[in-house]
């Protein structure tokens, strides 16, 4: 059996980060711009809050910019951008003075509901739930719902596929009931 050639669009991401690793920043513009919004839903899930959000989204830009010569693309860029903003999420969150997270400006990004008022209420829940769920189970979900694969978050995770599988699974599911019965 023989491989499908690659996509069109790997053959686009492969010369987007030789451009930009030469320094074209609008070909990292470009790369950025289709990584930038789930690497958003990551950093302000994970932190809690818009602004550590945006300061771990900031972070995230920077430091793949900077760390494209190291990028071996063994997954997509993506992918890439995902994990980075993971860990850059983490160190705001650790760099938080003590007493807790942020309350979070909880319409930033309101669920569809038929008004404010309940797309407030739709996602207090929706963060809730998350919060209940354990760390690496929280974080898998997130990557997984940011666009990556299974195999993705396993390499981004850095734990085995039948790993991610299964907190994801759990996750699912954890979050269907938290949901059902909040």
């Amino acid at each position: 059996m023989t491989s499908a050639p690659p996509s069109s669009t790997a053959e686009d991401e492969d010369l987007l980060l030789a451009a930009a690793r030469t320094g074209d920043e609008a070909a990292f513009a470009e790369l950025w711009a289709a990584a930038s919004r789930p690497a958003f839903g990551v950093c302000y899930h994970l932190t809690g809050n818009r602004a550590d959000a945006l300061d771990a989204l900031q972070e995230t830009q920077l430091a793949a910019w900077r760390g494209l010569a190291a990028f071996q693309g063994r997954a997509p860029f993506r992918a890439w951008v995902l994990a980075i903003a993971r860990n850059a999420a983490h160190t705001v969150v650790r760099r938080r003075p003590p007493g807790g997270p942020l309350l979070a400006e909880l319409a930033e990004e309101p669920a569809v509901a038929h008004s404010f008022e309940d797309a407030v209420a739709r996602l207090a829940d929706l963060r809730r739930a998350l919060a209940t769920l354990p760390a690496p189970q929280r974080e898998a979900l997130l990557l997984w719902a940011g666009g990556l694969t299974y195999e993705q978050v396993a390499v981004s995770l850095e734990v085995p596929l039948s790993t991610v599988r299964t907190w994801i699974h759990r996750a699912r599911r954890r979050l269907q009931a938290g949901l059902a019965g909040g």
